[in-house]
């Protein structure tokens, strides 16, 4: 008797013990409480913005880009609503533009990822119908396609031969279905495991289908729609990197697993709630994503060294000539990349008469009115490029 109770005491010792390293590594999650501001400055964290006036070009109008990248001279936007990915270099002239919208060989009727192969100098881009991945190379040539059995809402290469998708919600292949979350596919397309599951399909999940990952420190970030942000390894392992406390914005538990088309959804609308979360940016210890508060959009950004997060429908700079808007990607240069579409230098030039005529503006406010005229006349966006601060980017978490 007393041998059996010596030895579940010393089981029960040993599971206390195995259980403190997952305590542990629960408590090292960051948690950041996020506040209103009045604007987020940009400006502490860019050396200088420099901007380029897109070619006016019949094939290279754009509606709604989801996803921007650069590698090397050449720059690739991923617009959803038109199914198409355009091209340009980085002095702004267009080099070509695809959207193949159909069901035959190369062709897809939905497009939701894309990105760069620079050592291969390919492109690769993924059809969420019909599944599959179509490779380009860097001049717009298709080269060959594959089928894939689970489509993603996003999806990157990750490491030398992993491909990491994500869906917020549940995936069907016609015959079985894949939980909502993370899974890995081979560079072949194979299915390999699903290594993170995260939550159920409702409104709340289903709301954002916009960009998701995004490459960091020799993996991917996953800005999933729990208020957790995961890093992903080259090997496919998930970690938590940081926790989002949106205290009596944060979405209500009772509403996430309700269907999308359920009545109840009906007590959501109008409520100052976080709705969804997507185009991720990350750098050093700071985390920037877009964020729905209610029905408005606004911008948050993360300070993980500093523990502490802000939220806001604006931002500002005091280092360009122009006023910065949201940033949408950051380059292979560790460059924050904006986009001034047309909409937005309309109200920009309407705006110009009701300004404060301060003369210590007077010379940004010329060139200005120089770079505004310049879009008008050639009928196309500027983007705005600005160089991330060398110390940001050295900067470590402080855990």
């Amino acid at each position: 008797m007393k041998t059996l109770v010596l030895t579940s005491l010393i089981v029960a010792l040993f599971l206390a013990a195995g259980c403190k390293p997952k305590q542990a590594e629960t408590e090292a999650v960051i948690r950041i409480p996020f506040e209103s501001a009045k604007t987020i400055d940009l400006g502490q964290y860019i050396e200088g913005v420099h901007y380029i006036q897109l070619e006016n070009h019949p094939e290279s109008a754009f509606t709604d880009l989801d996803k921007v990248m650069v590698c090397g001279d050449r720059i690739f936007m991923l617009d959803k609503r038109l199914e198409a990915v355009f091209c340009f270099d980085t002095t702004g002239s267009f080099k070509y533009r695809i959207q193949r919208v159909g069901r035959g060989p190369g062709e897809y009727t939905e497009l939701d990822a894309m990105w760069v192969k620079p050592h291969e100098k390919e492109l690769w881009l993924q059809s969420f119908w019909p599944s599959k991945i179509m490779v380009y190379d860097l001049n717009g040539q298709f080269l060959r396609e594959f089928d894939i059995r689970w489509s993603a809402r996003d999806m990157v290469a990750i490491g030398e031969n992993l491909i990491l998708g994500y869906n917020a919600s549940r995936s069907n292949d016609g015959t079985d279905s894949l939980q909502e979350g993370t899974f890995l596919l081979n560079e072949k397309g194979e299915y390999l495991r699903q290594p993170k599951i995260l939550g159920d399909s409702s409104m709340y999940w289903s709301i954002c289908y916009q960009r998701s990952l995004e490459e960091f420190r020799h993996g991917v970030l996953l800005l999933s729609q729990s208020d957790t942000i995961f890093h992903i390894d080259q090997t496919g392992k998930v970690t938590p990197d940081m926790f989002m406390d949106w205290g009596k914005l944060k979405f209500p538990d009772e509403y996430k697993g309700i269907s999308k088309y359920a009545p109840r959804n009906n007590e959501l609308f109008g409520r100052n709630y976080v709705f969804s979360k997507d185009q991720l940016i990350a750098f050093g210890p700071i985390r920037m994503f877009r964020v729905i508060i209610g029905s408005h959009l606004e911008l948050a950004l993360a300070d993980l060294q500093a523990q502490q997060g802000t939220h806001s429908t604006q931002v500002s700079s005091n280092t360009g000539k122009m006023p910065l808007l949201f940033p949408i990607a950051k380059s292979d240069q560790n460059e924050l990349i904006g986009i001034y579409d047309m909409s937005t230098l309309l109200a920009m030039k309407e705006s110009m008469d009701h300004r404060t005529e301060d003369p210590t503006n007077q010379q940004m406010f010329q060139a200005m009115d120089s770079m505004i005229e310049s879009a008008f006349k050639q009928d196309r966006p500027i983007l705005w490029v600005a160089k991330i601060k060398q110390t940001w980017l050295t900067k470590k978490n402080e855990q």
